[in-house]
């Protein structure tokens, strides 16, 4: 590994967490969401139903934690639970169209706030930052199986 290289990890360690302390107060604003991880349920959710178990690993997260997320979504009627045809046991969560549109609503502030914040880039800079994004979009897109941590 290159110097350049440990500068650059150690460079999107310092930066990552300022944009997500920004995306998070977004989303809050925008859609009294409590906490940043529910968002990502919902866009998750917008691309399909998905059972309790494959969204409790997808965020890291046990089961009873991720019930509590969804309950919390539920109450907000972002979604729906129910049980799957093929095995009662299953929970399957669906994004309804009232979620979707709340989704549709933190999207849309989330990326004027961030158009707001880079407005002290120049083009040429925002076309650095997009090109650097895609590089490490590149590099994190997937997790390779030796990587996954056992939960």
């Amino acid at each position: 590994m290159t110097d350049s290289m440990y500068l650059t990890a150690r460079r999107i360690m310092e930066v990552v967490p300022m944009v997500m302390r920004t995306l998070a107060l977004e989303m809050r604003c925008a859609g009294r969401l409590a906490v940043p991880a529910h968002g990502r349920l919902l866009v998750i959710l917008a691309e399909g139903p998905h059972n309790l178990s494959e969204l409790a690993e997808e965020h890291a997260v046990s089961l009873p934690t991720m019930s509590s997320s969804i309950s919390t979504l539920l109450e907000r009627g972002w979604v729906t639970r129910s049980r799957a045809l093929h095995d009662r046991r299953v929970v399957q969560v669906e994004l309804t169209p009232a979620g979707r549109t709340a989704l549709e609503a933190m999207s849309k502030a989330v990326e004027e706030r961030l158009t707001r914040k880079l407005s002290c880039l120049s083009p040429a800079e925002c076309e650095r930052v997009l090109a650097g994004l895609e590089l490490l979009r590149g590099c994190f897109a997937h997790i390779p199986s030796d990587e996954h941590v056992p939960g």
